[in-house]
């Protein structure tokens, strides 16, 4: 299981740099939208928005990696049980995607890897895109991907949506 979660990992971030390179303006405004966002304990965790070093802290490893989508330099925080990879825009920290590492945690509705496909479409419906085996739900400028084998999840992600 840990070596699905870490290719699925290496898949996503590597979608995500390639599919952004670009010149293209961001608008990262999520007041008062119908976005999905990740919440933890006490933290609510919105693909978009601006990263507070201070809120997120606690984190076990961090990195930096080349961004060609964005400004400067994309990093990546891993916490316990997610990680968060940031953006640089306007000279501000934003937050571009929440990867789940392990079963422990679950999304804002529910859902965790090892879950079953039926218990993602009771919970998110069927209002979703399909590539293989890659569900992404929208809102705004959010999604939320849930990549499934065997009928079970073995990834889940928030991310901005850097094409909106």
């Amino acid at each position: 299981m840990k070596k699905i979660i870490k290719i699925s990992l290496l898949i996503t971030l590597i979608l995500c740099l390639f599919t952004g390179c670009g010149n293209k303006e961001y608008s990262n405004s999520n007041k008062e939208k119908d976005v999905y966002s990740f919440k933890y304990n006490d933290l609510k965790i919105t693909p978009g928005e601006v990263f507070d070093k201070e809120k997120y802290t606690g984190y076990s490893d961090y990195v930096e990696l080349l961004s060609c989508a964005f400004e400067d330099t994309d990093r990546a925080y891993t916490y316990n049980h997610y990680e968060i990879t940031t953006y640089t825009l306007n000279k501000e920290e934003r937050i571009l995607s929440v990867y789940f590492l392990d079963t422990e945690i679950s999304t804002t509705e529910g859902v965790s890897i090892s879950d079953s496909v039926n218990k993602m479409l009771d919970v998110y419906g069927n209002n979703y895109e399909k590539n293989d085996n890659l569900y992404t739900y929208k809102k705004e400028d959010t999604l939320i991907n849930f990549i499934v084998e065997n009928d079970i999840i073995v990834s889940i992600e928030y991310s901005y949506d850097i094409e909106s």
